[in-house]
């Protein structure tokens, strides 16, 4: 299949295709399905050098917090590779990518049926007052009065407007809202999930025409059965992640298009009408291609959505290394990409709630109120975490190795719950030997009983080495 691109992106920079990566006769590769937080594109060869100096020669490669996929996808290539991850979506991109089993003449005609389905036509007519509505607001936006933009971004939510949201909203926008509101309910897509999308994120994260798109997708995409309905649901998730509109590509929240006093950011209207020209089908296209791209192995790769203590409590198997990436800050993960959590799963959510001016209004990000919590993000959880990641590593007698990004102050980073340290005592307490090695210019650095006392200065990600 080739990919197209429209006047409107052709401009615009894409996430890098499939590279090879040749190391020890083998060929890996860095893929990026999704903009992820803390990724480790840039570091996998450093991080499958170290994995290869302590593996074991027998059982599978774990992934234990596979987020992403960027490090599971670059272990297939020369070995067995279990993928665990808590979230649905990060189950469904590792799957694509390591369980490849594409069903070509099924993608070609994907798009095809999708463009002319009966719901994407029945969306795009009840959705006809605000696609009109946003499109005036584009216009008006790129003739220099970008107000009308700004306030959609900001209050054009259908999820909002259905809870009856107390803040004031201009004539336009509520007669668009209210008119596709009826429009939706006379169709009995007002709840249904084939307009999820749409309901919970158009205008905010995405173009209306965007969102209405990705529904149509996702409702093609989840009527096939569980093993192809992941090969296709991680292209849609990826064009999710590369058209959304927020700085950063993230989920975290919207956009935030004024100033403190009011006043438009020029720079982010642009972006904002940048982001909303791209065409989902166009990207959807470009990323199916790119999937399918991806080099075939001849391992056996197993992607499981699992609690990592679930995991290291009932997996009875062999295995030759663990690695391991849990986040070090108090920001959950599942804050950043709750929105393709919530294409995957199509559930209707209920959203977390604010107060505010002593109203209660729905959450800026509309967030799940079951996105999961890590206790690796929560500073009095944080130690009991490590130590029984510690415990069911070694009750496996397999090797870790595991990421970490310490803290400098004076960068104005995210402050780490806990130290090197204090992570390294831990580990001491189930493995043998334990050394701390530099991913940075510098060379490695190591941990002995004395320096456990003292303060170690890191520039870089590190890797703590655990052996049984």
């Amino acid at each position: 299949m080739t990919s197209k691109t429209t006047a409107a992106n052709a401009n615009l920079p894409l996430f890098p295709s499939s590279t090879p990566v040749p190391l020890a006769g083998e060929t890996r590769i860095a893929f990026r399905p999704i903009h992820y937080l803390g990724s480790k594109l840039r570091l996998v060869e450093t991080i499958l050098e170290t994995i290869e100096q302590v593996e074991l020669p027998h059982g599978s490669a774990c992934d234990l917090f596979a987020g992403s996929g960027t490090v599971s996808l670059a272990l297939a290539h020369g070995r067995d590779v279990i993928a665990v991850d808590i979230q649905e979506y990060s189950r469904v991109v590792c799957s694509a990518m390591l369980r490849q089993s594409w069903d070509t003449a099924l993608g070609e005609s994907l798009l095809a049926d999708v463009r002319r389905s009966a719901h994407l036509e029945k969306l795009a007519q009840a959705l006809e007052p605000l696609l009109s509505y946003e499109e005036r607001c584009i216009e008006d936006a790129v003739a220099g009065n970008p107000d009308p933009l700004c306030e959609l971004v900001e209050q054009g939510s259908l999820l909002a407007h259905a809870r009856k949201s107390p803040e004031k909203i201009s004539t336009g926008l509520e007669k668009a809202l209210a008119s596709t509101s009826r429009r939706l309910a006379r169709g009995d897509l007002d709840s249904h999930p084939g307009t999820l999308t749409t309901r919970y994120f158009g205008g905010v994260y995405f173009s209306f025409r965007q969102t209405l798109q990705l529904d149509a997708l996702l409702e093609r995409v989840h009527a096939f059965p569980t093993r192809e309905r992941d090969y296709y649901l991680a292209p849609v998730l990826s064009t999710a992640s590369e058209i959304v509109n927020t700085v950063g590509k993230q989920f975290a929240q919207p956009i935030r298009p004024r100033d403190s006093e009011g006043r438009p950011k020029h720079h982010l209207t642009r972006q904002i009408i940048r982001d909303r020209s791209l065409e989902t089908f166009d990207v959807f296209a470009n990323w199916m291609a790119r999937y399918q791209q991806l080099p075939r192995t001849q391992h056996h790769h197993k992607v499981l959505r699992l609690d990592y203590q679930e995991f290291l409590s009932q997996f009875d198997g062999r295995l030759g290394v663990v690695y391991a990436d849990p986040p070090y800050t108090r920001d959950h993960y599942s804050r950043f990409y709750h929105v393709l959590e919530t294409m995957c799963l199509r559930d209707n959510p209920e959203v977390s709630t604010m107060r505010l001016g002593g109203h209660e209004l729905l959450s800026r990000g509309f967030y799940r109120v079951d996105r999961h919590q890590s206790p690796f993000c929560i500073k009095s959880q944080a130690p009991g975490a490590f130590a029984r990641l510690f415990a069911g590593v070694r009750r496996l007698e397999s090797p870790l190795v595991l990421s970490y990004s310490p803290y400098q102050k004076d960068e104005g980073a995210r402050p780490r719950l806990m130290t090197v340290e204090s992570i390294v005592a831990l580990a001491r307490e189930h493995f043998r030997d334990v050394d701390v090695q530099s991913v940075g210019r510098y060379a490695h650095n190591k941990f002995n009983q004395h320096q456990l006392n003292t303060r170690v200065f890191y520039d870089s990600e590190v890797l703590i080495v655990c052996r049984p």
